[in-house]
């Protein structure tokens, strides 16, 4: 997962396995964050699920910020049950580590607006998000198994779903009435879907949703959030039950993850 402009290129999630995530020679400055994450538990409890590692000079090329997550014993989400912990310097409670880069090519102010919708702290949610989103398939209206709520990577929430202007991207999505459609906020908060994906609520939480089947625009799914975009097409309803008869029921459940 990682991301965050358009045209920029992903840290996919590990699969399953044991061998080294990768390694890398260039002449230009690097993060090793394997070892960045070793040097942190050499000299800190081993009790934090997540690390986020801000920088004094660039070093990411090829996104804005990026997360790898090292390991996953969450089922119903669309991951891969694995671990790969042990390779970061931690006995079992890391679950992911987040590159947010330069501090520097952030404005002061973390609610200030400067990557097309974002800001700072829709940027940090995006990437701690990615430990858990956005992955999931779902049910269509034909009863098939289907990927039209991702976007970018299949790892960010499509361009036409109406996805409550959550920081994992969609947008919020206004439907005018006959087929017309109307972007009206982004990368706002998570949404109730986002939330029993996180495990924080119970699927009998989450309220119908929808997406764009056939939308006619210049956009594809694939885009970054925008708002004020017009657009027509088929809406297309469906129930946490359809991601649910995909995924299966998360497990541990919002009762029973961890806070």
């Amino acid at each position: 997962s990682g991301d965050l402009t358009p045209n920029d290129l992903s840290v996919p999630t590990p699969a399953s396995g044991t061998g080294a995530i990768g390694e890398r020679f260039a002449a230009t400055s690097s993060i090793d964050v394997v070892a960045v994450a070793k040097k942190f538990f050499s000299t800190h409890p081993d009790r934090y699920d997540q690390v986020l590692i801000w920088t004094d000079q660039p070093l990411i090329q090829d996104a804005f910020a990026y997360e790898v997550t090292v390991a996953n014993e969450i089922r119903g989400i669309g991951q891969d049950v694995y671990n790969q912990a042990a390779d970061f310097g931690s006995a079992g409670q890391l679950r992911s580590v987040v590159v947010m880069d330069w501090l520097g090519k952030y404005p002061d102010n973390p609610t200030s607006k400067f990557l097309g919708e974002n800001n700072t702290l829709s940027v940090m949610g995006q990437e701690v998000g990615h430990r858990w989103l956005a992955y999931m398939d779902f049910r269509d209206h034909t009863g098939v198994k289907s990927d039209a709520l991702l976007g970018r990577d299949l790892a960010h929430w499509s361009f036409f779903f109406n996805s409550d202007a959550s920081v994992m991207e969609g947008n919020e999505i206004s439907d005018l009435g006959g087929g017309q459609f109307k972007t009206t906020d982004a990368v706002r908060r998570y949404s109730r879907l986002d939330q029993y994906a996180m495990g924080l609520i119970p699927a009998s939480s989450v309220p119908a949703m929808f997406y764009v089947e056939s939308p006619n625009s210049s956009h594809t799914r694939a885009d970054a959030p925008q708002i004020g975009v017009t657009f027509s097409g088929t809406r297309r309803d469906f129930l946490i039950d359809d991601v649910i008869a995909v995924n299966g029921t998360r497990s541990p459940s919002s009762a029973e993850s961890p806070r």
